[in-house]
């Protein structure tokens, strides 16, 4: 049997069948080549076997002689026939070429797309290094700028700092407006190390930007602290420039309170000169005096009883008060008066038109004076106040016709002496008409 050594051609590599002579590929002859005939190689090596076989007994030799074995059987296989070489033609280096050329374009598109992508991958680095170093420089601009419009407000603010203790209501605010100025200087008002050089690498610019933007936003928190410090003071010194607007007016108003008062006592004093030349008496009888129709008793127990013609009420007046003339033209009341303890005691009456109650009256002397002491008890109303450093003190009988009203005035540093007066006096005051009158 005759068989081809190729399993494949061996110019161009197509596979061929084992009986074919000639590559259907590329046209290649292929001579076949004998196989060794194993079949007889076989048969000779069993020959050969059944020849030198022998018998073996079952019972083993002694063993003081043992037996000689027989060398193996050797077999002669014959040695492969030499393989020729495939012959050379035409094809097989037009094969040779066409690898060559493929190679060579891998290559070049190797090299182009090295030289494509290294220029994209410059244009791109150099794309981010400008874009680098424009951060950079507005960066810094900004810093700059900032810098120049916070200076100017913590110059403005240096201004405060001078203020003392008593140009405002809380010296704190001056100290807390120092600190933060200092503050501001040593931490942030230093711009000075940050450059965006032209030939800086883009790791160098961007860490100038980012130390930029962070001086900036610290500076920007330590000039707000300036600015809210500053307001805080100019806040306090408008409030002590109140505080001394309010004590200088306040110190006027006493100051005026003292000339009115000054001017109101030498008032009293003229006044009280005046009606000692102008206390007098009329016309006596035989158990008093008529004093311009008023009837006026003679001194009986350190007392003298007035009458009032016109309203027809009475009150028991002390023996050294000298009564005041002349007489209201009206005659509605006299004034007593005692210039040793500077003591008045007034007494009037007027015609009761509204109908006016106690309660009435006592709410009228509330809303016009700031009473201490009041007392309503049937158709008697009582009041008391102080003003300008005098005791006020007024009682009045409220009858339906008419209101009888007895007021005595006098120092409140005479108040020991003159309390026990007022006591005694001010109860004997009469309701109107008690003692006939002129308008009954």
């Amino acid at each position: 049997m005759v068989q081809s050594e190729w399993e494949s051609c061996p110019n161009c590599g197509m596979n061929v069948s084992a009986d074919a002579a000639v590559c259907t590929n590329c046209g290649m002859p292929l001579e076949a080549v004998p196989m060794p005939d194993r079949t007889r190689v076989a048969t000779g090596m069993t020959s050969f076997m059944d020849e030198t076989a022998t018998f073996v007994p079952s019972v083993p030799p002694a063993p003081s002689a043992p037996a000689a074995q027989s060398p193996p059987p050797v077999v002669n296989v014959p040695a492969p026939a030499p393989q020729p070489e495939p012959p050379h033609d035409g094809r097989h280096a037009r094969g040779a070429g066409k690898a060559v050329i493929i190679t060579a374009i891998i290559v070049a598109v190797v090299i182009v797309i090295g030289t494509v992508g290294g220029f994209i991958w410059n244009r791109r680095h150099q794309s981010e290094l400008a874009q680098a170093r424009e951060s950079c420089n507005a960066a810094v601009r900004e810093l700059e700028d900032q810098y120049a419009a916070t200076q100017r407000e913590v110059d403005e603010a240096h201004e405060l700092e001078t203020l003392s203790a008593d140009d405002v209501a809380d010296e704190d605010t001056v100290k807390e407006l120092k600190d933060a100025i200092d503050r501001y200087h040593k931490l942030s008002g230093d711009k000075s190390g940050l450059t965006c050089a032209a030939d800086a690498h883009k790791d160098v610019l961007d860490y100038v930007t980012q130390q930029a933007r962070s001086r900036a936003d610290a500076q920007r928190k330590d000039a707000q602290a300036v600015a809210e410090a500053a307001e805080a003071v100019k806040a306090s010194r408008k409030a002590q420039q109140k505080a001394d607007e309010q004590a200088a007016d306040a110190a006027a108003e006493e100051k005026r309170k003292q000339e009115q008062q000054t001017a109101e006592e030498e008032a009293r004093k003229a006044q009280r000169t005046n009606d000692d030349q102008e206390s007098t008496t009329s016309s006596t009888r035989a158990d008093g005096e008529n004093i311009n129709g008023d009837w006026l008793s003679y001194p009986k127990d350190g007392k003298r009883e007035y009458i009032n013609a016109r309203y027809g009420f009475g009150v028991r007046i002390p023996e050294d008060f000298a009564i005041v003339t002349p007489a209201p033209d009206n005659g509605d009341g006299r004034t007593f008066v005692n210039k040793d303890l500077d003591m008045r005691i007034t007494v009037s009456a007027m015609h009761n038109v509204l109908g006016t109650t106690p309660q009435q009256q006592l709410a009228m002397y509330k809303s016009d004076h700031d009473v201490s002491y009041s007392l309503v008890e049937g158709d008697v109303m009582v009041a008391t106040w102080a003003q300008d450093g005098d005791v006020h003190y007024v009682r009045e009988v409220i009858g339906e016709k008419a209101i009888s009203t007895i007021e005595l005035t006098y120092p409140e540093t005479n108040h020991a002496s003159c309390d026990p007066i007022l006591e005694e006096t001010a109860p004997t005051l009469t309701a109107p008409y008690a003692h006939g009158g002129a308008d009954r």
